[in-house]
Formats: structure tokens, C-alpha cells, sequence
């Protein structure tokens, strides 16, 4: 299988020609338009290159190596991966940013077919862990993609100031899109299911009793703009419940009958109906937009984090601190572990059962209460 640039038979108005890369043999032959237009008599066709007597025909050289040498790549790519590559394939790979061989690419057009299937939140997910992978090493291929390459990239998210669970959550996902390159019969440099991503459970941070009731407060005060009533509304909603974000966010007001909110758990799949205390019922009658306007769930994740601080809540705070809080909160006030694990629609207790920890560890810490009395 061969390459060549050739000139089209035809100039254009401008006196240019356009070029073109022919790959043989084929039938018919495989053309693909390189938008490149350059002058005819500049051309050196046994070179395949223009005369370099300009800046812009040196350029244009250079980019025409380029072009030869990702094709190269494409070809050795395939070679070590002990596949066949058609003339078809070639002009698939040049084309589409050789998904085959960058990683970027691959994830890029994979994470697209995907996306029907995939949660709109999901999909936000793994859209900005491949924006990451850009910026840090877009060019990589699978072949340099190993673990020397992943922990560089670690490193990197951490300079970035992520999270470790961020950074395992990142991980996660290019581990991923590595299986489903193994699976589509791509050699890869590692082993996928060596990869240890690490934790993305978080450390579950709730709100104590005291700022769940200031965070009540500011939503009942004046002193708070309609767009923060809206979000923390919906906050203190979760807090009240134990709704997830994406729960929360298919909510509308026909969902509420009788003093109960009746839904689909967007993760598993069940019908469930939640009775409202009364505390709920007093946050969702006393803002008529609540579940009528909605905001993204990154916006909504940024804005807490400016309410809070408006509220002198001293912790950073997410949408899924609220489903946290009301977990310790029921606890807190004397509820069994057992009707917590319905009312969060946990399929296993032990799921569960980090709650009952986190509540004991409270009161062993204020175990220490006594020492005041001497």
C-alpha cells in the first residue's frame, strides 16, 4: 500500500491547484482533499513537495510531513496490534484523527456513539475527564499509554488541584475507554484491569444540626436573592429527604400528592414514595418556582458553595452533602438503620451502615463533654 500527494487536474480561480493524498492500490482509488492549494509550478512531483523558496511553501512542507508521518503511525500501529490494514481503513483512521491509534480520539468517538445511553450527567462526566487528557497529552497513543503515562497523569490532576476522589474518578474513566479498546481488538501497553483508580467514595461530609438550621434560616430570610432561594431550596429538599441530585432534578410539582412525593430512582430503577415531615413541606410551599425552574448541576454544585458561605457554613458543600445529611440527621434523632436503607433505596444494609459509623464516631467525640463538669 502506497501514498502520494498529487495535484488535481484542474486549477482554481485563484491560479492554485488543490492537493490531494491518493493511497493504492485500490479500486476504486482512495482520494482524500487535504485543503491545501498551492501553485502548479512549484510543484516537484518526484519529491511530492513544493520548491522551498518561500515561507509558505516551506510550511506547507511541513505539514506534508506531518501528514506522512501520522500515516506511518497508523501503519505501525496496526502492525503491532497484528491487524490488517485496508486502504479503507487508512483513510478512516487519517480522517477521524486515527482512533485507532490516539487514545483521545478513540475516547472521543466511543463517548459519542455512547451518549444515547448514557445519562445526561454521565456524559458531562466523561466529556471533561477527555477535555483533561487533551490539554495534558492529547497526541498519546495506545501504545505509549502505560502506567508510567497514568501516573504522570495523576500528578498532573493533582497540580490541578483535584480531589483524590476526582482524581480516581478521573482515572476510572480512561480505564473505561482503555476496556473498550481492548474489546474492539486494540493492543494496549498495560494490563486494564491493573489499573487501581483508587477510591471515589469521598469522606460523606454532612451538615451538623446547627448548620443545617442556619442553611434553613437563610432560606427563609430576606436577605437572599431568588436565584440562591432556588438552589438552596433545592439543597434542603435533599437534606430533608435524601433525594439524590438526579432524582431532584426530574421532580415537578405533579409529582407531590397528599403530603407524599411519589417518583422513579433514576438509579435503581424503582417506584418510590417518600412521605414529606414537615420541615419539607414548609421549604416546597414557600417558593412557588421550586421545582418548576431548574438549573444544571454544575451550576447548582458552584452556587452552594457561595450560599454557604453567605449562610457561615464553614465546609465545602455539594448537592450529595444533602442526601449525607439527612442520612445523619435520621440517625441522629433516633432512627433504625434498617427503614434508612428504604428510605435511600440501598439494596445492601452495608451500604448503608457507614452512617451508623459516622454517627458513632460523633458521639464518641463528645464523650469528652464530661471533662466540663469538673
Amino acid at each position: 500500500m502506497k501514498e502520494r500527494f498529487l495535484l488535481r487536474e484542474y486549477d482554481l480561480k485563484d491560479g492554485k491547484t488543490s492537493l490531494q493524498l491518493t493511497i493504492t492500490p485500490s479500486t476504486p482509488k482512495i482520494r482524500i482533499h487535504l485543503d491545501i492549494n498551492v501553485y502548479r509550478k512549484d510543484w516537484n512531483s518526484v519529491t511530492q513537495r513544493l520548491m522551498p523558496i518561500s515561507k509558505n511553501n516551506q510550511d506547507i512542507n511541513l505539514l506534508l510531513d506531518n501528514i506522512k508521518s501520522k500515516l506511518t503511525e497508523i501503519k505501525t500501529s496496526y502492525r503491532l496490534s497484528d491487524r490488517i490494514l485496508t486502504p479503507e481503513n487508512l483513510k478512516k483512521e487519517y480522517l477521524n484523527g486515527m482512533p485507532r491509534v490516539r487514545f483521545t480520539a478513540f475516547y472521543k468517538i466511543m463517548l459519542e456513539e455512547e451518549k444515547v445511553l448514557m445519562e445526561p450527567g454521565s456524559y458531562n462526566r466523561y466529556n471533561s475527564v477527555l477535555k483533561k487528557i487533551i490539554a495534558f497529552d492529547d497526541d498519546v497513543t495506545f501504545q505509549d499509554l502505560d502506567h508510567n503515562w497514568l501516573d504522570k497523569f495523576r500528578k498532573h490532576l493533582k497540580g490541578l488541584g483535584n480531589e483524590n476522589t476526582t482524581v480516581a474518578g478521573n482515572i476510572a474513566a480512561v480505564k473505561k475507554f482503555l476496556g473498550i479498546a481492548f474489546k474492539s481488538g486494540i493492543k494496549l501497553a498495560l494490563n486494564v484491569d491493573e489499573i487501581k483508580p483508587g477510591s471515589t467514595k469521598g469522606n460523606r461530609t454532612s451538615l451538623t444540626t446547627h448548620e443545617l438550621k442556619r442553611s434553613c434560616e437563610y432560606y427563609f430570610s430576606p436577605f437572599i436573592n431568588d436565584s440562591h432561594r432556588l438552589i438552596l431550596g433545592y439543597f434542603l429538599f435533599s437534606c430533608m429527604t435524601g433525594l439524590r441530585i438526579s432524582d431532584v432534578q426530574k421532580l415537578t410539582r405533579k409529582n407531590f400528592m397528599d403530603d407524599y412525593v411519589t417518583f422513579i430512582a433514576k438509579k435503581s430503577k424503582k417506584d418510590q414514595s417518600i412521605a414529606l415531615n414537615m420541615k419539607a413541606r414548609q421549604i416546597v410551599d414557600y417558593e412557588p418556582n421550586l421545582f418548576v425552574k431548574k438549573f444544571r448541576d454544575q451550576h447548582i454544585n458552584d452556587e452552594l458553595k457561595k450560599i454557604m458561605v453567605n449562610a457561615k457554613v464553614q465546609k465545602k458543600v455539594t448537592f450529595h452533602v444533602g442526601r449525607h445529611t439527612f442520612a445523619t440527621s435520621f440517625l441522629r434523632a433516633g432512627g433504625q438503620i434498617e427503614k434508612l436503607q428504604l428510605l435511600l433505596g440501598h439494596t445492601d444494609i452495608n451500604q448503608t451502615m457507614i452512617y451508623s459509623h459516622i454517627v458513632q464516631a460523633d458521639a464518641n467525640a463528645e464523650i469528652f463533654l464530661i471533662d466540663k463538669l469538673f
